[in-house]
């Protein structure tokens, strides 16, 4: 079973929000709920879905402005979980922190063995900001570094696919001690640069800007 925790703001106060993936079994996984449904949450929409149900569950149904950074945590520490704490509360209804544990088979494989430098145990924090109106995006943006900012002292690189910005920095943030060698097969697959898009990896290893 796979767990994801959100933070977010709400007219109740700030609210913790865990999803649940679990694949097999329906009896199994309601076993698996048992401890976290004693704690008593205030709502408990856990049920069977489809895969079609279940895949468009973990999308927002339409299209939305939105800015979003990442950071890994090796630990939730009590400092990491009170920056957080205290930014949802200060937040707009428009801000998330969606908290996924990295571990299991993911922890299992070498970190050399693919391009995916997070290998070790810890905790990718999704930080995302939206928008409705254009006057809305320069605080949602600043909600969103000011949070990023506060947690960069306890983290120790960044999901390459959850960031809404590039740079030379976040990409070898993102590949770690591989970064190196990606440069190495740029350079002999894509010399030219022709495929450069999102987090790019220079052949030469210069900045992206």
């Amino acid at each position: 079973m796979s767990v994801v925790g959100g933070v977010l703001p709400s007219e109740q106060g700030t609210r913790f929000l865990l999803i649940f993936l679990h694949c097999g079994d329906p009896r199994q996984g309601n076993e698996l709920l048992r401890p976290f449904r004693a704690l008593k949450p205030q709502e408990d929409n856990v049920r069977v879905r489809s895969y079609p149900e279940a895949q468009a569950a973990a999308f927002l149904p339409a299209p939305i402005a939105h800015f979003q950074t990442d950071l890994f945590l090796p630990e939730l520490t009590e400092a990491a979980i009170a920056a957080i704490t205290t930014a949802t509360n200060d937040g707009s209804p428009n801000t998330r922190v969606f908290i996924v544990p990295l571990y299991g088979a993911i922890s299992r494989v070498g970190l050399s063995d693919t391009a995916f430098a997070l290998r070790q145990p810890g905790y990718e924090v999704d930080i995302v900001g939206t928008w409705s109106a254009a006057g809305e995006k320069a605080s949602a943006v600043q909600w969103v570094t000011a949070l990023r900012d506060k947690l960069q002292p306890f983290a120790h690189g960044v999901y390459v696919n959850q960031l809404g910005e590039t740079s030379e920095e976040l990409v070898r943030a993102a590949y770690g001690p591989n970064y190196a060698r990606l440069v190495g097969i740029k350079k002999k697959y894509d010399p030219k640069n022709v495929l450069r898009l999102n987090q790019n990896i220079k052949p030469d290893g210069r900045s992206n800007d």
